[in-house]
């Protein structure tokens, strides 16, 4: 995972320059080029990356870059399709659509593909609190609370987690709990 994110850094940096440049000649961006730019770059700068490889990083770094959630889904998409395994691609898909029953099935493929995927199970349990299924929304936290306890990219969704999970188990509701459930309406 470590060589995927190197990728995503040097890419992000690279695919930001050029988007840069083309704003700052005011011409629209032409997204088709820049990506094939982008792709056309990886590979050649990692070529013994997987295909699939290539086209997460493409869709991560789309992604990231002002917010392009339709065209990253598609290399997304691509991604999983040519190896399931990529549990950050199917992460992603969730994140893009977080408030459905599809994003929620990406966020149970993330963690099919990659059991110790802490983030997941935090939003496949917000998800369902947020629909108030809270019987189903606890275990989904306890798994969370369990992988994520000694995480620090975690500390701020572990907090919120363990308050949450404490009112589901009491049946009061405190700010978070109340939070998460105005969201869904």
């Amino acid at each position: 995972m470590n060589k995927i994110k190197l990728i995503i850094i040097c890419l992000f940096f690279s695919f930001a320059s050029n988007y840069a440049c083309a704003q700052a000649d005011n011409e629209k961006v032409d997204w088709d080029k820049l990506e094939y730019y982008l792709y056309r770059e990886l590979k050649a700068q990692h070529p013994d990356e997987s295909e699939a490889g290539i086209l997460q990083a493409v869709g991560y770094t789309i992604m990231k870059s002002n917010n392009r959630w339709e065209r990253a889904t598609i290399y997304f998409k691509k991604a999983v399709e040519l190896d399931g395994k990529l549990y950050f691609s199917w992460y992603s898909l969730g994140l893009i659509n977080i408030d459905t029953e599809e994003g929620y099935s990406y966020f149970e493929k993330a963690v099919e593909a990659n059991p110790n995927f802490q983030a997941p199970y935090y939003w496949m349990a917000y998800y369902r609190c947020k629909n108030r299924e809270d019987k189903k929304a606890i275990p989904l936290f306890q798994k969370y609370l369990e992988i994520a306890k000694d995480s620090k990219d975690e500390e701020g969704r572990i907090k919120i987690a363990e308050e949450v999970l404490k009112d589901l188990l009491s049946g009061k509701e405190s700010e978070n709990l109340r939070m998460i459930r105005r969201e869904g309406k």
